[in-house]
């Protein structure tokens, strides 16, 4: 995906007469805005209203506004927005059936019986009301606790939850019962990137996939500031991950406070390069089919006129960051990212060629053979690529895996019986699983705290050619194996289960480091045995790092180069050693941490990203839990 290399903020905006509509340079992506028919009477705001294809009431259809009493549904307001939308050619957005903020007190005092029953007729009676016109829903709105810090997540103590813990399940499964079309979203704020709830959330996400709660998507509410923005790596990031999770994602609810920048003449640019990080982090994913903010104009911001979130001014003409915003859709062919492609498994047209690497990618095999390997640590490579499986990001249940670069990365394989494995990533204890042990193609592969149970069950199977094999699936009793989507060849390209057919995206070498790196070239006449390939500290050989001889780069003493990083791999008499580039390396002997962890929590082994930052330091998220920040071994520290 690629973007301008410029994006200029211009100070002078287009006057309301006369400006690109964003709409008309959307190519299909929905990009749209909340509105109130409080406003409808004001010319400018409707003309405003103009720029979008989507919408969304900003209080309308809400529980209080369409069953305020008991029993009697006023869908008047909900309606009028509707009608309004069809009248300016736009698409409408449902928000919300369930959410604890804006619900009638009737409700809130029943008793957790009454409760059920009521939630399940309010849903009922709203969906079939809106059957056939209305595509998308938020059916649960805000139901995670504000503390939750990415170590798993902590309901929202409602009057909703006390009563009745599986509200949240009860509100999906109605919803799909009654409109089985209509996409169901879960939405709620603190979820772009920046606070630990946003780890939180996509746990709890994951965990409603993995129990098979009908969900469609995920709503980021995005109420953000100059001065608290999510990174746009980290954003990108975070819903390429919902992507392989198999759900949409909207921008729901996007506006951008100027706090932090008010009054200091800058801050339209500033505010301008947020609306247009959340845009780009959308667009580059696939799932992402929806954009709006949360508003039309300052004055009808909920923030409040002088923080002058949203994209028109008080007078509903467009500012600087309108522009940059239509300076994105005119830049980018939007609807082809925001609404295309599927995980069907077939080869782009424009695929281009994989990086070179040592290992020739086989031809199609077409016989398979049980083979069982021992005990032990083994890097898994995909020999078309060069890259090797991983997971994507930290250790934590429902992460992710794919290819990349990370040599570091090893799977311990267990052997567990009738010819099946187990493989458990060094970053903890989480094993590579199939999501819910599906016996379907596209079934997603990831990361899950070790149960040994049939969806953390593979079988390896030897190919036509020799140190080839492709990963059998127990769920499909060895039909289906690991696959590289898409023919994916580049770091980050992901990985899921797919009938067995042998291709080169479906086959691996497994290289077990205990008998060193075999990349298929070694000319040990077939001798692959741990003496010959383990670092031999009698090794006097030539060294291609002579100049950083000492007693840090010991291993160049042995023949070896050193390590850029800390991992250690193996460890024998002679030192700590390491992989990089598929060559053994010694671990400096500087690499001793002096961080020293604090109330309870560990130092980070990996993470240099800023979750929090306190009188302690700065802090991290691992495995699903905090940790210390190690300023010493992070060169760059990313907030």
């Amino acid at each position: 995906m690629k973007f301008s290399k410029a994006i200029v903020l211009t100070a002078l905006a287009a006057s309301a007469e006369a400006y690109d509509r964003l709409k008309d340079f959307s190519n299909g992506f929905r990009v749209g805005a909340a509105t109130n028919t409080l406003f409808y009477n004001k010319p400018e705001y409707v003309d405003a209203m103009k720029s979008f294809n989507y919408m969304v009431a900003e209080n309308a259809c809400k529980f209080v506004s369409i069953q305020g009493q008991k029993g009697k549904f006023n869908f008047n307001d909900c309606d009028n927005h509707l009608k309004k939308a069809k009248e300016l050619g736009m698409a409408f957005r449902g928000h919300a059936l369930v959410w604890h903020s804006m619900a009638p007190k009737w409700l809130e005092n029943e008793n957790s019986q009454q409760m059920r029953q009521s939630i399940v007729n309010h849903i009922t009676t709203v969906l079939k009301h809106y059957d056939g016109q209305i595509d998308t829903w938020d059916v649960v709105n805000e139901a995670i606790d504000d503390s939750s810090n990415g170590n798993g997540w902590k309901y929202r103590n409602s009057f909703l939850y006390q009563k009745n813990k599986d509200f949240i399940d009860l509100s999906f499964k109605t919803a799909r019962q009654v409109a089985p079309k209509v996409k169901l979203f879960y939405n709620d704020y603190n979820t772009e990137g920046i606070w630990g709830k946003s780890e939180s959330v996509y746990q709890f996400i994951a965990d409603l996939k993995k129990r098979n709660i009908p969900i469609d998507g995920v709503g980021l509410q995005y109420h953000v500031s100059v001065e608290h923005q999510p990174q746009l790596s980290k954003i990108t990031d975070l819903i390429g991950r919902y992507c392989k999770l198999g759900l949409e994602v909207h921008i729901t609810e996007l506006d951008v406070s100027c706090q932090g920048a008010c009054g200091q003449g800058n801050e339209q640019q500033r505010q301008g390069e947020v609306f247009t990080n959340a845009l780009k982090a959308c667009l580059s994913n696939k799932c992402c089919t929806a954009y709006l903010v949360w508003g039309i104009g300052d004055p009808d911001s909920w923030l409040g006129k002088d923080k002058r979130g949203l994209l028109f001014d008080s007078n509903y003409k467009p500012k600087a960051q309108y522009n940059a915003v239509l300076n994105i859709l005119k830049s980018t062919k939007a609807a082809s990212l925001g609404n295309g492609g599927g995980n069907a498994n077939t080869a782009p047209a424009n695929n281009t060629p994989a990086p070179s690497n040592d290992t020739p990618a086989p031809a199609p095999s077409t016989n398979f053979k049980p083979v069982k390997l021992a005990d032990g640590f083994y890097q898994i490579k995909n020999p078309k690529s060069g890259l090797f499986l991983q997971v994507d990001g930290e250790a934590a249940d429902s992460q992710n895996v794919i290819i990349g670069e990370d040599s570091t990365q090893m799977w311990k394989l267990t052997n567990v019986g009738n010819n099946y494995v187990t493989l458990t990533t060094t970053l903890g204890n989480f094993s590579l699983d199939v999501c819910n042990g599906e016996d379907e193609n596209g079934t997603n592969a990831q990361i899950y705290t070790t149960h040994n149970e049939d969806p953390q069950q593979f079988i390896i199977m030897e190919t036509d050619t020799k140190g080839v094999y492709v990963i059998g699936t127990k769920g499909s009793n060895g039909s289906k194996v690991l696959d590289v989507e898409n023919y994916g060849t580049t770091a980050g390209s992901n990985v899921y289960q797919w009938e067995n057919e042998g291709k080169e995206n479906q086959v691996w070498n497994i290289i077990d480091i205990n008998a060193g790196i075999n990349t298929g070239n070694n000319n040990n006449n077939g001798n692959n045995n741990a003496e010959a390939n383990k670092p031999d500290n009698g090794n006097t050989g030539s060294s291609n790092n002579a100049a950083n001889t000492g007693v840090n780069c010991w291993s160049a003493f042995l023949g070896y180069p050193c390590c850029n990083n800390c991992q250690t791999v193996y460890e024998d008499e002679s030192g700590k050693w390491g992989v990089e580039k598929n060559e053994w390396c010694g671990i400096p002997k500087t690499c001793t941490s002096k961080c020293v962890g604090v109330q309870g929590y560990p130092c980070c082994e990996r993470s240099c990203i800023v979750q929090a930052e306190d009188s302690d330091g700065y802090w991290g998220i691992e495995n699903g839990d905090w940790c210390i920040i190690d300023k010493e071994l992070c060169v760059y520290i990313m907030h």
